[in-house]
């Protein structure tokens, strides 16, 4: 902004037009030493004519000595003030404002204004001018509007000094999440901007800070200010410490702002959880029973609560898990060390030695034990670990021997430029010290005269040659098999592979393999024996399934060399229930699941269950799919199940409950590890468990024994020979192989798939991700508008892009690797939208009074929120605007509220929510006395929404007002807002003819009280059948008032209840 602008703003604020007399207004002003001021003045004098206007300014005293600037002669003046201050403003216009440069320290004093009217008079103006030089500009001044509290909007002013147009301050703030800041404002000597972001935990107790640099000064001035923010408890956790006794101290710890004021534990027993009515931080409970036991807390503020997950209570058992690790030492040692899982701790570890299948005790009783190791003959170790509840022995580890080099093998990378990297592997202790490398071509053999590890050969000739290596070391020597080197082929082994989509869709996705990749590919479908080009030409495409007819497809590849066609492939149709069977699962305690698993399309809706016993078929009315049975028994108990569908139904085969059992359902699971390697584990079932496992390799039809006894083994990859490996379970009762598991090798990218992530300004992010061994080296993106793709020409994993437009705009990636590329499914962007689920919580604060929080959901998000008052069916408007409001509860009308979120898009309202009311004690009629033959008894009901006790009185008697002292036996209860007393008294004669009811607050004041009538039951005199009836009533008379009691309690809550539903709907 320029001087006369940043003028006029000061002269239409400070300007006061005066028909009579002289006048001058100006402001003070503090200003920055070597930088500049300008100092707005306006000024009036009375109305006459004049023949010319000259203006003039006096520094400390209104003498002519002390002029710093005059308009009629701009060299007359101070010499200190002669070129650096001039009367900007048009005094024509009656404005006197004066810039001042260059600012010294000595320029801080008062200043007065001299004007004259040529051919009227002149006038010098008294009123005193103040201007402060600093040497450091003021820190800026930050302002907080109000206090922080996540969810609600925050807003902080930050305002810094601005007297010099040239001399503008940059004002900036340290980076907070989640902020924004306005546009910067100029007001008066000073530059603010408003920072807008919504407080969360994150920001409680971080610094913020307001920055001013001066360009023209090279002045920076810094302000801070640390957030306190308000926000519920979270991350509620609990700590569990062992005490003496067999007891554990749990603490509870939570976080939040103000700090929590209530702690709640829970036990959670047999599947129930208890509220312990324990509000402590640190409760002391008791372990070592059978059962299991969890306990979590809840912490409680004044914003809200969280609970904790639970924490499990230690039980006692004898020691179990146990296993040795090995580790290599110095002076070929080996270290061994036992561990064991156990409650309490294992106190003691014994050694075992197992050589020419003897085992030796060695005497041995710590935990780590080092042995040798290198002898040509197999030993084997174990351990047993041993507490006071029992013992459990490990599983033995075999000692490694010296042997020369054996497995060798190459593995083959692909490397640019048509070169391939070949690298030799041996396992062999001592460790390979030599590798030799060997070409064959047209059968004929060629020592390379190369000696290291890894070479690089060229690869893509016509002609077949083949490469091996050989590993020596100290104990002698072994060769590798020949690896062929690869040549450049047409595409083959095409394949389709389907995948089930929402919506009764299916993803159909093309592979082949081919040198150079396939670039290309082209989907057929086959109906009613007819064949049609889809002309799709995607790798993957979607199409529904779902009908009556059967329909096919299939994909051709194509590459620069040639193309390939798939088999056809069938999509599935709709069909009822097949291949029923039934999974057994082995539990704890003897127990077996048994899960029933079946195949239809609509999917089962229900499974029944079927016992067979002795040639005997029985119900077992249990409908879930899968059921626990007993296992063990000497019969032989069989059972299915039958699943049904709405298309029909489908029954398994029968399936035996095992006794005890040699090993089965074999299987190898396998993971990836670092460097190409792959670990792989043998599972088993057996009865009783697995003592030992087995592990055989497969390569070129020939099976090897591995000599590896453990139960999981790491194994390379990435050759281009398949290699399986399969394990072997051996328990006292036999033992069962596993299915070969074939490791991977190479393949191109797939499982392509994009990410999405919004960004500041109306940005998304979006992230492409592939699967594909080698990795993926390029990735290309695609945007779809209006049906017409293009080339982003963009190849980065992530890109971002705009969102908001009306248009629908879809974007995919391509992810490209030396063996191939695969593409994503298209991912539509986000549009905008107008607020919705707009809805109102509420929650009790101190003193009565709620809060209430409004939500919405819109995009952009919503900037106000209106709330609106329903009191006897009339709507009023509370204008109030903030998120969250206090509304106070308790009065006897029903009120309800709700808000209205707003965006720049539209608005929404909330449904009503209703507040509580309270209402005072009342006695009920249904209170009442009845005379039996041996007691009386007296019922007294109050309808109460507050905390009341009810009394009682006799005339000439004192009654206990709880529990029982032989004649007079009260008995409280409370359901709901209904309150009872029963008052039951022993005996006969009773000498009184009413009994008083009494309603006491929590301060002992008896506000409400009622005289009950004593009612007498019909007697029949005169028989012994009648006085045999009069007893037997006596005795039972207090058990019918309770059952009385119980139905009235019912009948009157349900009818409040019917009431309150009554007046909810009339709102």
């Amino acid at each position: 902004m320029g001087e006369v602008g940043l003028i006029l703003i000061f002269i239409s604020l400070l300007q006061g037009v005066t028909s009579e007399g002289w006048s001058m207004k100006a402001l003070p002003r503090r200003a920055i030493s070597s930088s500049c001021v300008v100092i707005p003045c306006s000024f009036d004098f009375p109305s006459h004519s004049y023949t010319a206007l000259h203006g003039a300014w006096f520094k400390y005293w209104y003498r002519w000595k002390y002029t710093i600037t005059y308009t009629k002669d701009p060299n007359y003046g101070m010499a200190t003030f002669v070129g650096r201050a001039k009367i900007i403003g048009d005094l024509e216009g009656k404005n006197c404002s004066v810039r001042i440069d260059s600012l010294r320290a000595e320029d801080s004093d008062v200043y007065y204004f001299y004007v004259d009217a040529e051919g009227y008079t002149d006038h010098t103006f008294t009123e005193p001018v103040q201007l402060q030089v600093l040497d450091v500009p003021d820190k800026p001044v930050i302002v907080l509007l109000k206090d922080l509290q996540e969810g609600t909007p925050a807003h902080i002013i930050c305002k810094c000094l601005y007297t010099c147009p040239d001399n503008h301050p940059n004002l900036t703030w340290s980076e907070l999440l989640t902020s924004s800041v306005s546009n910067i404002t100029e007001n008066g000597d000073e530059v603010s901007a408003v920072l807008t972001f919504n407080p969360s935990f994150k920001h409680h107790g971080r610094t913020l800070r307001c920055t001013c640099d001066y360009p023209q000064t090279s002045h920076r001035m810094v302000n801070s200010v640390n957030l306190s923010v308000k926000y519920s408890p979270r991350k509620t956790s609990v700590r569990m410490t062992l005490e003496k006794g067999k007891m554990i101290s749990l603490s509870c710890s939570s976080d939040g702002n103000p700090a929590v004021h209530n702690f709640t534990w829970f036990k959670i027993s047999q599947g129930k959880v208890t509220n312990l009515e324990l509000a402590g931080q640190t409760i002391t409970v008791p372990y070592g029973f059978d059962e299991e036991i969890s306990y979590y807390c809840e912490a409680t503020s004044i914003l809200g609560s969280s609970q904790s997950l639970p924490i499990r209570i230690p039980t006692e058992y004898s020691a179990q898990n146990t296993s040795v690790r090995m580790t290599l030492a110095k002076e070929k040692t080996i270290s061994l060390s036992c561990s064991s899982d156990g409650n309490p701790a294992v106190h003691n570890f014994t050694w075992f030695k197992i050589s020419h299948g003897k085992v030796t005790d060695l005497a041995l009783a710590g935990q780590t034990i080092t042995v040798p190791y290198g002898f040509e003959e197999e030993i084997s170790y174990y351990c047993e670990a041993t507490s006071i509840l029992g013992s459990s022995q490990s599983l033995p580890i075999r000692i490694p021997t010296e042997y020369s080099p054996r497995n060798t093998s190459i593995r083959m990378t692909l490397e640019k430029g048509k070169m391939i990297s070949l690298s030799c592997s041996s396992d062999g202790n001592p460790a390979v010290h030599n590798f030799t490398w060997f070409k064959i071509s047209q059968g004929k053999v060629t020592n390379l005269a190369l000696a290291g590890q890894s070479i690089t050969v060229p690869y893509g000739f016509d002609e077949e040659i083949s490469y091996y290596c050989e590993a020596t070391s100290i104990l002698g020597s072994s060769q590798s098999l020949p690896i062929r080197i690869h040549t450049e082929y047409s595409p083959h082994n095409t394949s389709v592979r389907l995948t089930l989509e929402k919506g009764k869709m299916i993803s159909l996705s093309c592979f082949s393999d081919g040198d150079p990749a396939v670039h290309n590919f082209t989907w057929f479908k086959i109906t009613q024996g007819k064949m049609m080009n889809l002309a799709l030409a995607g790798q993957t495409i979607t199409v529904p399934y779902g009908f009556d007819e059967e329909i096919s497809y299939y994909c051709e590849a194509t590459s620069i060399l040639g193309s390939s066609q798939s088999l056809p492939i069938r999509i599935p149709t709709e069909y009822s229930p097949h291949n029923t069977s039934v999974r057994m699962t082995l539990e704890k305690g003897k127990m077996i699941s048994l899960s029933c698993f079946s195949d239809g399309n609509p999917e089962v809706h229900n499974f029944t269950w079927f016992k067979i016993s002795q040639g005997k078929v029985t119900n077992l009315a249990l409908a879930g799919q899968t059921i626990t049975v007993p296992d063990g028994f000497e019969e032989e108990n069989s059972y299915y199940c039958e699943a049904t569908s709405i298309l029909g139904s489908s029954q398994s085969l029968p399936i035996r409950i095992p006794t005890e059992y040699s090993p089965h359902n074999m299987s190898v699971r396998m993971t990836l590890e670092k460097g190409k390697m792959i670990s792989l584990s043998c599972s088993s079932d057996g009865n009783p468990a697995v003592h030992n496992f087995t592990w055989f390799k497969i390569s070129q039809g020939k099976v090897t024994n591995l000599a590896l006894a453990v139960q999981t083994i790491t194994v390379p990859y990435g050759f281009e020979e398949e290699i399986s490996y399969y394990c072997e379970a051996t328990s006292i009762l036999g033992s069962s192989q596993s299915l070969p598991i074939r490791i991977p090798t190479e393949y191109s990218p797939r499982n392509t798939s994009i990410r999405m992530t919004l960004e500041k300004g109306k940005m998304i992010s979006l992230s492409c991700s592939s699967d594909g061994n080698p990795t993926v080296h390029n990735f290309t993106w695609f945007k779809i508008s209006q049906g017409k793709v293009t080339n982003l020409a963009l190849a980065g994993q992530t890109i971002t892009v705009p969102y908001g437009f009306d248009e629908e705009i879809s974007y995919y990636c391509e992810a490209t690797s030396i063996l191939g590329s695969s593409q994503s499914l298209p991912i539509r962007i986000h549009t905008e939208y107008s607020p919705h689920n707009t809805s109102v919580r509420m929650t009790l604060e101190k003193g009565k009074v709620i809060s209430l929080s409004c939500s919405s959901d819109g995009n952009p998000a919503v900037h106000n929120f209106t709330w609106f008052k329903i009191s006897q069916g009339k709507v009023t408007n509370l204008a109030l605007a903030g998120q969250t409001i206090t509304v106070p509860y308790g009065f006897d009308e029903e009120i309800s509220y709700y808000c209205e979120a707003t965006s720049i898009l539209g608005s929404s309202q909330s449904l009503p929510i209703r507040i509580p009311t309270e209402y005072g004690a009342v006695i009920l009629p249904e209170s009442r006395c009845t005379q039996y033959l041996t007691n009386l008894t007296c019922l007294c009901l109050v309808r109460a929404n507050s905390s009341v006790h009810i009394t009682w009185a006799l005339p000439g008697r004192t009654v206990r007002q709880t529990g029982s002292d032989g004649i007079y036996k009260t008995v409280s209860a409370r359901v709901g807002p209904l309150v009872t007393n029963t008052l039951t008294i022993s005996g006969s004669n009773m000498a009184f003819q009413t009994v008083n009811c009494s309603v006491v607050n929590d301060r002992g004041d008896r506000y409400l009280q009622r005289r009950l009538e004593i009612q007498a039951v019909g007697e029949q005199a005169g028989t012994r059948s009648g006085l045999m009836w009069k007893i037997g009533l006596g005795s039972v008379g207090g058990a019918v008032l309770l059952i009385t009691t119980t139905i009235a309690i019912y009948l009157i809550t349900k009818t409040y209840r019917r009431t309150d539903k009554r007046k909810m709907r009339r709102i």
